[in-house]
């Protein structure tokens, strides 16, 4: 090929790319950026260091049989309470059938005073508006409270992952001393043994109970109870509440102690 023609190829080429981003020639990489929407809290009444950041990742929780795969990872001044921020991530990166959480942590220095894991609605389409409710990490040193077990106390389920409980009569859980449990699922009743030890935690995958006809909303909140309770491996007690978390440390169920 000529040389002239080679020159009239070139500046046809690079008109044509001209044209197509005069009129709005997409950007790989705008195209490709999805965001999360996120506001984190903590129910403590106490003040953060001036130096306090805020960690929040996306991760990947597909896998029972592996770690959570980090998708994104951003930090934040913490500036407040509570405080509202945007975590980018590969909008490529995403499945249809894939699990996701996002999991937010309070760092002062090297020492880590907050968190909390949540799961995510499906990504994609909307961008996902999450409230996530911190958890104070206790080290050992603080003053803590004199009973630190989570049996003889009647536990009022708050919320079931992420989702409060839908009228002013919630499900309710008691532990006694033997590990047996009576549950109040919000309709039917069931009994059962728990296996807990240093804060790990086994339900059973079958609830010994009641079958009785129960209202839509209530059934469908009962039925979310009882999996999360199949789900449950691990537990955290801080002050008056309870929290029950699956292996990826994702929160399941929010409990808060009940005056009998």
């Amino acid at each position: 090929m000529a040389t002239d023609e080679v020159n009239i190829m070139h500046t046809l080429i690079l008109a044509v790319i001209l044209v197509l981003s005069a009129f709005g020639f997409p950007d790989r990489a705008e195209a490709d950026d999805g965001v999360l929407n996120v506001t984190v809290s903590y129910r403590e009444r106490m003040a953060l260091p001036p130096d306090a950041e805020l960690d929040v990742q996306l991760l990947d929780i597909s896998r029972a049989d592996a770690r959570a795969k980090l998708l994104s990872a951003q930090r934040f001044s913490m500036i407040g309470v509570p405080t509202s921020v945007q975590l980018n991530y590969d909008a490529a990166m995403i499945e249809d059938r894939a699990r996701y959480a996002v999991r937010a942590e309070i760092w002062t220095e090297d020492k880590k005073m907050f968190q909390a894991t949540t799961t995510l609605p499906a990504l994609g389409g909307e961008t996902p508006e999450l409230d996530i409710v911190l958890m104070r990490v206790m080290t050992g040193t603080e003053d803590t409270q004199p009973n630190r077990s989570i049996t003889g106390v009647s536990w009022a389920v708050a919320e079931v992952a992420g989702v409060p409980w839908p009228n002013d009569d919630p499900a309710t859980l008691a532990i006694d001393g033997e590990m047996r449990f009576s549950l109040f699922g919000g309709c039917n009743r069931f009994i059962g043994s728990v296996e807990a030890f240093d804060s790990r935690i086994t339900f059973p995958e079958q609830f010994a109970g009641t079958l009785m006809a129960c209202p839509d909303e209530i059934e469908t909140a009962e039925r979310s109870l009882l999996e999360a309770l199949r789900s449950a491996m691990r537990y955290v007690r801080f002050g008056g509440g309870l929290v029950f978390l699956d292996e990826h440390d994702v929160a399941l169920l929010h409990f808060v102690e009940r005056p009998e």
